[in-house]
């Protein structure tokens, strides 16, 4: 097996399989909480949210019209026409016309009665017995005409009989809203819901469904709208995957293709040298091939936080090509065994080094992280393995014969350079004293796309339909499925209480939707009772006076119970058109534990509302509500406003833990690489300079930390000292000859420095506002530390030598 592995070509063609395999297993990742940690309460509760929940694949259609009549009628035809395509479309939702709502909301009725409190039903029965009826409606009548309060007149008549006097007054409310709230209050914005045919579990099938759905929309809309007055724009799940997965791929292949681009100008401008780039530019391609399909092996996906490993590792190993064009440059006479010996060690040791340091990410809390830094150090080691295997070949004994910089043999002024580094620390030193050390941003927007137009879309609805004073928050209440009402019904009492006091600015709670088996048991009497007497309460409301419309509600309510009755009972589904909305608001039996639940756990979505904007709550208030939703109550704020401050505990955490085994990685590789003390501490001084310098410059321009770019620190510390380590080899070598290894190894250093800077910067343009912070601090911090090592350092070695 040995001696056949031994051959070149059975090693390439078991490589190519891996390679192979790797990229039949890689994927897209377009899911922003597959970048989260799984175990973090506000991420189980977003997924929960979104997987648990009736409407968490649906589109978001948002219309706004010049007038309420328009809006209402163009909504009306576009959810009918789309509910006629079953192809594409399982349910269509929508603020349906008063009649249409009705009979969708007397099943909710009629459900919210079977598993009210039986003691009110039986009070209920107990007022329309006998010639109870006739008072009840005469006291209907009288509310009708001579009431001013608008929502009574309207109650006494749809309700005559005072049927909904059984329910809690003050839980209408969710049911109300559950119904409702998909229209603005000027009646101009409406919103429709669409929920897709089939799953759309991935962003090329959801951008596949979109655009069907585009075309769709646009057939009607030339019918319907052809002067384009009505505005309409997509939001949800399907137009979140099909923005994402489009800008994953083309951000992979623009920073990919920036970088090769600026790389290679570089590289031209600064060596003249077209056979080096051409062949660099394929071991370049080579190294990430093979990187794509390790990763594939490794990780099996690219999230959007991943995807800027490409231009990292691409600025990384290039140095390791020009760094070997730089030795045979200067030892032409070597061939490619001695120039890989010479070569080897700096080049060995800042890799280990750096992707040593990139594979301490795998500790932090956010997977997509992680999945970054694990991608990375693949990237470097795999292209190490490619620079020195093939690189001397290409570059031993190539070189134009005027390359060799002969020794100096001059001593270095160092007057300069201590006056630079007096006003490092000590401009350092200033800012800091001024400005303070940057802060750090707690907010989850790190997380969101840079230029979203279904996020700005989502954030038109919240300001359309939400009070402009006021943001709303979901509640997720869990627990057992038979305590489930009974827990919701203690944190309502708990939370009208925070409204009193001025905590919350409202709450809505499900408590009246929440099935109760006793419950409907016991009401099951009740049922039998008023379907027997409907034909009389009928004749009583008829010869009230009443128009035919007062007896709809007792009708649609007897007309759900008279089938449920024939089968077992009680029944958890009244009937579809209950069960569509119930769906939406309640997670049981399956759903449940889709979202994340355990087997006969339930769970109940709930909302309250605080001080502040749509989307922007007060942070105050916000962790008053979560100081409210203690362990007992099994109830969490499900929001991305509450996901920012717990990422940033954890995320700090992780850095604190990582800190320090990193630089005590970094301490002892370069002991062995240096066996020197001196050269250790000037490495640790380059790492402290360069960071403390970009800290100040963030400080000068009042700019913070955030949860992407706090992974600068760690990064740069693999970069950093990759550079330092072969300065610092160099200067050993050449006796401090500072001026000749700034003319050598400091020219194939600069290259390597920028070709980073490169890579990083190139991150500005991703679609995710956290790594185009993250590239941004990168590429600062790379620029300081590189003015640092091929400014400074030379001298500071020099000098400690001297003494």
């Amino acid at each position: 097996m040995r001696a056949l592995f031994s051959k070149p070509w059975v090693l390439a063609l078991f490589l190519l399989l891996l390679v192979v395999a790797g990229f039949m297993r890689l994927r897209l990742e377009t899911d922003i909480l597959g970048t989260l940690p799984e175990d973090l309460p506000e991420v189980k509760a977003l997924r929960l949210l979104r997987d648990g929940f009736s409407g968490g694949s649906d589109l978001l259609i948002a219309m706004q019209a010049e007038d309420d009549a328009l809006a209402e009628d163009a909504m009306t035809t576009l959810a009918e026409r789309l509910e006629k395509r079953t192809d594409l479309v399982k349910e269509v939702r929508w603020a349906q016309p008063m009649e249409q709502q009705a009979q969708s909301g007397a099943a909710l009725m009629a459900w919210a009665l079977q598993n009210t409190d039986p003691a009110q039903l039986k009070a209920v029965r107990e007022r329309l017995t006998g010639d109870g009826a006739k008072a009840k409606l005469q006291q209907s009548l009288q509310t009708v005409a001579g009431s001013l309060d608008a929502e009574k007149v309207q109650r006494a008549s749809y309700d005559p009989l005072g049927l909904l006097d059984s329910l809690d007054a003050s839980a209408m409310s969710a049911l109300e809203g559950s119904m409702f709230g998909l229209v603005s209050e000027d009646g101009l914005f409406r919103l429709l819901l669409v929920t897709p045919a089939q799953s759309v579990s991935n962003y090329k099938s959801a951008a596949a469904w979109l655009d069907q759905m585009k075309a769709e929309i646009a057939q009607w809309r030339q019918d319907q709208d052809p002067e384009n007055k009505l505005i309409l724009r997509y939001t949800g799940e399907p137009a979140f995957q099909s923005e994402i997965g489009a800008g994953i791929e083309k951000d992979m292949s623009n920073t990919v293709g920036l970088t090769e681009v600026l790389i290679a100008v570089l590289f031209w401008v600064m060596f003249r040298r077209l056979k080096p780039l051409l062949w660099i530019q394929g071991l370049l391609m080579l190294s990430m091939i093979l990187t794509l399909g390790a990763g594939g092996l490794l990780v099996g996906k690219l999230s959007i936080m991943s995807l800027g490993f490409a231009a990292i590792v691409l600025g990384i190993i290039v140095d390791y090509a020009v760094l070997i064009i730089q030795e045979s440059r200067q030892h032409p006479h070597l061939d490619s065994k001695g120039l890989r010996k010479l070569a080897a060690p700096g080049i060995v040791a800042g890799a280990c080094t750096t992707s040593t340091v990139f594979l301490s990410l795998l500790f932090s809390g956010l997977p997509g992280l992680s999945e970054l830094g694990l991608l990375v150090a693949v990237g470097v080691l795999v292209g190490l393995g490619v620079m020195l295997t093939f690189a001397p070949k290409f570059a031993a004994g190539k070189q134009p014969p005027n390359t060799v910089v002969e020794p100096s043999g001059q001593p270095a002024k160092h007057g300069l350079a201590i006056v630079a580094t007096l006003l490092l620390f000590g401009g350092m030193a200033g800012i800091f004293a001024v400005k303070g050390l940057p802060k750090f941003q707690t907010s989850a927007e790190t997380l969101r796309p840079s230029n979203s137009e279904a996020m700005d879309t989502l954030q038109w609805v919240q300001d359309r339909l939400g009070q402009l004073n006021e943001a709303s928050l979901p509640v997720l209440i869990t627990g057992p499925t038979e305590e489930l009402r009974a827990r919701t019904q203690k944190l309502a009492d708990k939370l009208a209480a925070a409204v009193k006091d001025g905590t919350l600015v409202r709450q809505a709670m499900p408590t009246l939707l929440i099935g109760d088996p006793a419950a409907q048991q016991d009401n099951r009497e009740f049922i039998q009772w008023l379907l027997a007497e409907r034909p009389r309460l009928e004749k009583e409301i008829d010869a009230a006076g009443f128009a035919d419309a007062a007896a709809a509600l007792l009708r649609s309510v007897c007309s759900v119970w008279e089938p449920a009755l024939k089968g077992p009972w009680p029944q958890d589904e009244t009937t579809a058109a209950a069960g569509s909305v119930l769906s939406r608001l309640l997670a049981t039996g399956e759903r449940a534990v889709k979202g994340g639940m355990q087997p006969g756990q339930a769970v109940a979505l709930a909302s309250v509302s605080v001080t502040g904007k749509p989307g922007l709550p007060d942070r105050d208030k916000l962790a008053a509500v979560q100081a409210l939703l203690t362990p007992d109550t099994g109830a969490w704020v499900a929001g991305w406003e509450t996901l920012g401050r717990a990422l940033s505990t954890l995320v700090q955490h992780d850095l604190n833990q990582q800190l320090l085994p990193i630089m005590g990685i970094i301490a002892f590789t370069l002991l062995v690489t240096f066996r020197s003390v001196k050269d250790l501490l000037l490495s640790i001084l380059l790492l402290g300079g360069g960071l403390g310098a970009l800290a100040a410059t963030m400080s000068l321009l009042e700019q913070g930390w955030n949860l992407a770019s706090l992974a600068a620190i760690p990064l740069l510390l693999g970069t950093g000292i990759d550079y330092g380590i072969h300065l610092l080899l160099a200067l050993k070598r050449s006796g401090n000859d500072i001026r000749h290894v700034q003319a050598t190894t400091g020219k194939a250093v600069f290259f390597s420095g920028m070709t980073t800077v490169i890579g990083f910067a190139s991150l500005f343009f991703a679609g995710n506002r956290g790594i185009s912070s993250l590239g941004l601090a990168c590429c600062v911090g790379t620029l300081w530390i590189l003015l640092i090592v091929l400014w400074l350092v030379p001298h500071w070695r020099a000098w400690l030598r001297a003494k």
